[in-house]
């Protein structure tokens, strides 16, 4: 049986094929307040990339690579059974974002900007509130 995972709409899988393997980041709450045991669990993994301890509404953000969405689905509930999770949050990564920086545009001046050369911008109405309270 061949499972293959179906983007949500919109998403981009350029590059993806049938034989490229599944990466993925786990987000782990862990019920032990000592990462000491589950550090012990992904050090002897197959498929655990990398990890890095977070503060915040997790404990740990997990980097996974499995070849299919069984081994990936092996992989969690083993986090969950063996290591000790009490709850993981799974996203499938589709492609690398582009962090090229886009080109600076260029902004002519405005009339009312300090940078501008002393031009004093007075609103429409001012005019007829001094001539009311002369």
């Amino acid at each position: 049986m061949e499972v293959l995972a179906r983007p949500a709409r919109g998403a981009s899988v350029d590059g993806m094929t049938r034989n490229d393997p599944l990466q993925a980041l786990v987000f782990v709450r862990l019920a032990d307040p000592s990462p000491v045991p589950f550090e012990r669990f992904l050090s002897d993994t197959d498929g655990v990339v990398a990890a890095w301890h977070v503060i915040g509404d997790i404990d740990l953000a997990v980097q996974v690579r499995c070849p299919d969405l069984i081994a990936l689905d092996r992989l969690l509930t083993a986090m969950r059974t063996d290591g000790g999770a009490v709850s993981t949050t799974t996203h499938l990564v589709v492609r690398q974002a582009d962090l090229t920086p886009a080109p600076d545009l260029p902004c002519p001046p405005l009339p009312w900007h300090p940078s501008a050369t002393s031009v004093t911008f007075r609103a429409p109405y001012a005019r007829s509130l001094r001539r009311a309270a002369r």
